[in-house]
Formats: C-alpha cells, sequence, structure tokens
C-alpha cells in the first residue's frame, strides 16, 4: 500500500480504535517489524506517524496518548494482529497471525477422528495422546504421587472421563485421604467453549480439573478473554502446552510435528481452584477405575520412580 493509498483509506475508518490499528499497522509492515525479534516501541510509531502527516496535511491527527492506550489493548486483543512480545519490548504486525488465518486443515473434523483412525489418516501427525507423557510428568511436578493415562476407560459416562488422573494420598489417623487432580486434552484451542465443559463436568468427583491444549508460546496474549473468564466462573484450571510459533503453523495445519522435551514448556494459565467434591461421586469414580482398597490406591497408574 502507498502513502497516498493509506491516507485515503484511513480517512474513511471512522472509530478511532480502528484508526489507530489501521496506522499501526501501515507502520509496522512500511519498517518491516513483522516477528518479536525486530519491534518497534511506542515513541517510534507516534514518531513515524507524525512524519507521515508532515508529509500528508490531509492525514487525520491522532493524540500520541490515543496511540499509546490503543496499541495496548491491540496487542492483548485475539481479533488484532499486532503483538508485543513482553512489557517494555516494543510492537510488531504478526506475520504468525496471517499464517495461521489462511490454513487449510479442517481442524475440528480432525478432533472427532479417533487417535488409531487418525494416525493411519495422518501418518505421523499430532495426536492427544502425544501430549499426555509431558501432563504426566506436570501432574508429578505438581506433587502427585500416582498418576494414570485413563483415555480409554469409559465408565462414567460420557462427560465424565477425564484423560489423565493425579492422585495425592495423605494419611488422617491411617486412613488414606485422597485428593484427584484430573486433565482433558485436546490439541487446539477449536471449540474451546464445548471442550471446557467436559473439564467442569469432572468437577464431579475432581479436587482439580484441568483443560489442556496446544498454543503458541508467543501469542498467549491473544488468547480468548472469554477463557479466563469461563475457567474461573466454572472452577477449572487451563494448561497450555506452549510451543513455537513456526510449530504453532505446524499443527494448525495438519503438518507433521513431534513433541519432545525440549521444543514444549508446560504453562498453567489459570490454576484450578481446589473442589470438595461428594465422597460418593468420588468413590463411584475410583471404584471405575479399580480402585477399591488402599492397596489398590497406592498401586494405581504409575509412580514417579516407574
Amino acid at each position: 500500500m502507498t502513502e497516498e493509498e493509506f491516507v485515503l483509506e484511513i480517512g474513511r475508518i471512522k472509530d478511532r480504535k480502528s484508526q489507530v490499528e489501521f496506522a499501526v499497522k501501515f507502520i509496522l509492515e512500511s519498517n518491516h517489524k513483522t516477528s518479536m525479534t525486530k519491534t518497534m516501541y511506542t515513541k517510534g510509531i507516534v514518531d513515524e506517524y507524525n512524519k507521515l502527516r508532515v508529509k500528508n496535511p490531509l492525514l487525520i491527527e491522532i493524540p500520541e496518548n490515543t496511540i499509546n492506550v490503543y496499541l495496548n489493548l491491540l496487542a492483548n486483543s485475539p481479533e488484532s494482529k499486532i503483538n508485543c512480545p513482553g512489557r517494555k519490548q516494543g510492537y510488531y504486525y504478526d506475520a504468525i497471525l496471517e499464517q495461521i488465518e489462511n490454513k487449510t486443515t479442517d481442524n475440528d473434523e480432525v478432533l472427532k477422528i479417533k487417535d488409531e483412525e487418525k494416525k493411519e489418516k495422518e501418518k505421523g501427525n499430532l495426536i492427544e495422546k502425544d501430549m499426555y507423557p509431558y501432563l504426566e510428568q506436570w501432574l508429578f511436578e505438581v506433587e502427585n504421587e500416582r498418576v494414570a493415562d485413563i483415555s480409554n476407560r469409559r465408565g462414567q459416562g460420557k462427560w465424565a472421563n477425564p484423560d489423565l488422573v493425579g492422585f495425592k494420598i495423605d494419611y488422617f489417623f491411617q486412613t488414606p485421604q485422597v485428593e484427584l487432580t484430573t486433565i482433558e486434552a485436546k490439541i487446539l484451542i477449536n471449540d474451546w467453549e464445548k471442550w471446557i465443559f467436559e473439564a467442569v463436568a469432572h468437577t464431579v468427583f475432581s479436587n482439580r480439573s484441568y483443560f489442556a491444549f496446544i498454543h503458541s508460546d508467543e501469542h498467549i496474549n491473544k488468547l480468548p478473554n472469554e477463557l479466563r473468564h469461563y475457567a474461573k466462573k466454572f472452577g477449572v484450571g487451563v494448561l497450555i502446552v506452549a510451543v513455537e510459533p513456526k510449530d504453532w503453523v505446524k499443527i494448525q495445519k495438519g503438518e507433521q510435528f513431534v513433541l519432545n522435551e525440549d521444543n514444549h514448556r508446560i504453562v498453567e494459565y489459570v490454576p484450578a481452584p481446589y473442589n470438595s467434591p461428594l465422597l460418593k461421586f468420588q468413590k463411584k469414580f475410583l471404584e471405575s477405575l479399580g480402585v477399591n482398597d488402599q492397596k489398590d490406591l497406592l498401586t494405581f497408574g504409575k509412580s514417579l520412580e516407574k
């Protein structure tokens, strides 16, 4: 876009936020600030805009404070491609988000396919079970003593079968007391409004319930604000398996990607609050796992050492 076209286009925009977004996009792209390693600070953006106004007297005036306020809002808006890698690190126009917007894979359809069928269909593409070893490790890191993949068990009905469970075991006068943590894992955030309620359903028997998914480490600030609100409103936690943006693009497009120890980190985006389920529901859940007595409890799943 030329400067002349920019001046004409911004003059047609009515609301201030959209004007700022359009102006900042033009400035960042013109200065090749399109990745987190190439950013521009607010003062630089304001100076560039003022230079444009000197060269183009018809260009609308936008006060510096207005640009400053809207920049921060845009950087944290899921709808905007203006991003900020962190406090006092400048802004850039996010080319990665444009790649994601143009993805061709129907992720919703992929998520409906069983893991076994998916492996045959996609030949090496990432599936939910690939996340489990690292989520299990996280469960151990938060001091669970027994951890298990229970994704293939279907004893609790449609919405009451977590993918992973962790047990914290303590004793009260030699009687074991169990704190259950469950995780419902999905590859992507697609349809999160539906998936998060699976985690909510698990609070019937779980002391702490999490919804987990993979997301770009660089774009956590772009997650929908409603996600945090839903989690807090309905009493569940959110875990993010955070990967590099280039890997996130591969996953979004359904390209081959292998999750390993070195290419991700687990972020507790929203901590799960402690919940006190009715004992009868917790007992029913444990029995569905084959945990009927203290011996079963102490040998269920695996420990950190095995």
